[in-house]
């Protein structure tokens, strides 16, 4: 009896847990995936952004130096 009892009561979590198998995305996971994926993109862009400004402002700065020497 109580290895029976033991039986089911190992054999009901697994089925209860579902196994291993993963569940498929939803449109809510996709969306969130592409709201990430989109945010990322951004700050990349503004970093680069950010860097060339950077430059070109060096770039400035030497000619400027240059011109007053």
């Amino acid at each position: 009896m109580r290895t029976l009892y033991l039986s089911l009561l190992v054999g009901g979590m697994v089925i209860g847990c579902g196994g291993s198998k993963p569940q498929p995305e939803g449109p809510a996971e996709k969306a969130g995936e592409a709201v990430d994926d989109a945010a990322r993109d951004v700050k990349d862009e503004a970093k680069d952004a950010a860097e060339s400004t950077g430059d070109a402002a060096e770039e400035a700065g030497d000619k400027i130096e240059d011109k007053t020497d």
